[in-house]
């Protein structure tokens, strides 16, 4: 069960990284962001960061996708792989499917920290900046060492502009672990 979660939370950290290499580096003229219809609920706002800034970038995650929705099925009250789902669809930009697994895990798991910063990360790619950042600093109340809300926090600064509130949440992620 650790191994799991060290796993998931390695893999959230890379999909992170990624967030704060490709933020600025895509050509929004040909992104997949772009072509997406404004009334669509998954699509996220003009400028807003993408976990897959284009479509021959993004990951293929259906196999990762449908292996854990089989073991969600055989244990459908098992919050990491609602947690571990719901990152695979923030990865493949499917956030209306993303957040209501993130919700379902902390409705059986009130404060679970992961699914409460992979929310935050669902809000901050829809735009909504101050709910991502409320979540994440909620989070840090009760685990000042989390990581990655750390991180993600400092990815929020930096697409804000906020460069040295970035820095400092960076500083303080690479305190915990180098």
């Amino acid at each position: 069960m650790r191994s799991h979660y060290t796993l998931l939370l390695t893999a959230s950290t890379i999909v992170a990284a990624a967030v704060i290499v490709f933020v600025g580096s895509g050509n929004d003229s040909g992104s997949a962001a772009s072509t997406q219809s404004a009334t669509n609920v998954t699509s996220r706002p003009p400028g807003r960061p993408s976990y897959c800034p284009s479509s021959s970038a993004a990951p293929d995650a259906s196999q990762t996708i449908a292996a854990l929705k089989v073991k969600l099925g055989k244990k459908p009250s098992k919050t990491q792989t609602m947690t571990a789902l719901g990152t695979a669809f923030l990865a493949s930009e499917h956030y209306d499917k993303a957040e209501a697994l993130f919700l379902r895990a902390l409705r059986l798991s009130p404060g679970d920290p992961e699914a409460s910063v992979q929310l935050a990360m669902v809000c901050h790619t829809r735009g909504n900046d101050t709910k991502a950042k409320a979540l994440i600093r909620e989070v840090l109340k009760k685990n000042p060492k989390f990581q990655k809300a750390h991180s993600d926090l400092a990815g929020i600064y930096f697409d804000e502009g906020h460069i040295v509130q970035a820095r400092a949440e960076w500083k303080k992620a690479a305190a915990i672990d180098p």
